[in-house]
């Protein structure tokens, strides 16, 4: 696992275990998802345009049954 991976999971279980101990809305939970948000904005690279208007396809053509 690359170290920003680890970072980054090392950050949600931090949020998580926070999240259980004070409460979704806490400001401590809200700062950590705020963070980790930042993180995966950082090092998570955008999805193309068309991969999401594929699967904004393949969503509406399953629910279409």
């Amino acid at each position: 696992m690359k170290l920003v991976e680890l970072a980054v999971e090392k950050k949600r279980n931090q949020m998580m275990q926070t999240a259980f101990k004070t409460g979704l809305t806490s400001v401590e939970t809200v700062r950590l998802s705020q963070e980790l948000d930042e993180m995966l904005n950082v090092f998570i690279p955008p999805i193309p345009e068309e991969q999401v208007e594929k699967r904004s396809k393949i969503k509406k053509d399953s629910c279409i049954s």
